[in-house]
C-alpha cells in the first residue's frame, strides 16, 4: 500500500477512543468511516473495496480506515468524532449499511420507513460533523443484504435516491450489486451481510467515477464546492436539537481526560467512567 495507511479497528468504540489517547499522529488525507464491509470482511486477504481504493488513490494520498464492524450511525458518530480529533482528515468517506441500523428485522412498511428515516438522520449528522471540521465528504450508498424483502427494498431505494440529492459525491454501491430485489446475487454473496471478493471488486469499481474529486479534496482540504440540495438544508433545519448530536464529542473528550489521567498517574487507583444516569 506504499505510504498509505489502513488502521481498521476490531474492538469497537472503546478501543477506538483508547487509540485516540495513545498518540497524536500526522494528519491524513482521507478518512473512511464504515462497518465490516468497509473493513474488507469476506474479501480475500481482507482486500475489500476500501483497501482497493487506498491503493488506487496512490501513495501521495494517505488513507486511514477507521471502519468498525457492526457500526450503525450512532456508533459511527462516536468513531467519527474521535477520528476527526486524531487524524484531522481533509476528506471523509462515510459508507454504512442500513442492515446494521436494523432494517432487515423490521416488519411492515411503516417500520421499514421509520428505520430508513433514522438511518438518513444519522447520516445527515455525520455529514454535518465532518464538514464542521473542515473536511469534504463523499458518501457510500446503501447496498444489498441477503435478508431484505420487498418492503426493505423499497426503503433502501428511497434512501439511495435521497442521498443522491444531497449535493455530495456518492459511490453507488446498490446498482451494480442489486439482484433486482435488494439482495446480493448468489455469485457476489459471502453471507447475507457481506459481499465476497468479486462483490468487493464491483463496489470498488463503483468508486471510480469519483477518484479525481476525492484526490482534489484530499489535496486541497476544501469542503465540497457544490451547494447542498434544498431538501438536505430543509431536513437539517427541521431536525430537532438533541443531546445525541453532541454526545460523540463529549464522549471522546471524556475518554481523553480519563485515559490521560490513568496514563500519567500509574500508581494511583484507576478512574472509571461513571455509568450513564
Amino acid at each position: 500500500m506504499g505510504a498509505s495507511c489502513i488502521a481498521c479497528s476490531r474492538y469497537g468504540q472503546r478501543a477506538l477512543l483508547s487509540r485516540l489517547c495513545c498518540s497524536w499522529p500526522e494528519p491524513c488525507n482521507v478518512l473512511i468511516i464504515g462497518s465490516s464491509v468497509a473493513c474488507g470482511w469476506s474479501a480475500g486477504g481482507r482486500q475489500g473495496w476500501a483497501q482497493m481504493l487506498d491503493e488506487a488513490l496512490g501513495p501521495q494520498t494517505r488513507v486511514v480506515n477507521e471502519a468498525i464492524p457492526g457500526s450503525d450511525t450512532r456508533i459511527a458518530a462516536t468513531a467519527l468524532a474521535a477520528a476527526l480529533l486524531r487524524w484531522k482528515p481533509k476528506a471523509v468517506v462515510i459508507a454504512l449499511s442500513a442492515g446494521n441500523e436494523g432494517l432487515p428485522v423490521t416488519t411492515g412498511e411503516a417500520a421499514a420507513e421509520a428505520c430508513a428515516e433514522t438511518f438518513l438522520g444519522g447520516l445527515e449528522a455525520l455529514v454535518a460533523a465532518a464538514e464542521r471540521a473542515g473536511a469534504a465528504v463523499v458518501l457510500g450508498s446503501v447496498y444489498p443484504h441477503g435478508a431484505y424483502k420487498a418492503v426493505h427494498y423499497g426503503a433502501i431505494t428511497r434512501v439511495a435516491e435521497t442521498m443522491r440529492g444531497w449535493g455530495r459525491p456518492v459511490f453507488d454501491f446498490l446498482t451494480p450489486l442489486d439482484d433486482g430485489a435488494g439482495r446480493w446475487p448468489e455469485a457476489l454473496q459471502a453471507d447475507p451481510a457481506h459481499p465476497n471478493s468479486e462483490g468487493h471488486r464491483r463496489m470498488f469499481e463503483a468508486t471510480r467515477p469519483h477518484w479525481e474529486a476525492l484526490r482534489r479534496a484530499a489535496a486541497k482540504g476544501e469542503p465540497n464546492s457544490k451547494r447542498p440540495s434544498k431538501e438536505f438544508i430543509a431536513r437539517r433545519r427541521a431536525a430537532p436539537i438533541e443531546y445525541v448530536h453532541l454526545s460523540p464529542y463529549l464522549e471522546a473528550l471524556e475518554a481523553v481526560v480519563f485515559a490521560l489521567r490513568n496514563k500519567i498517574s500509574p500508581y494511583l487507583p484507576p478512574v472509571r467512567r461513571a455509568a450513564p444516569i
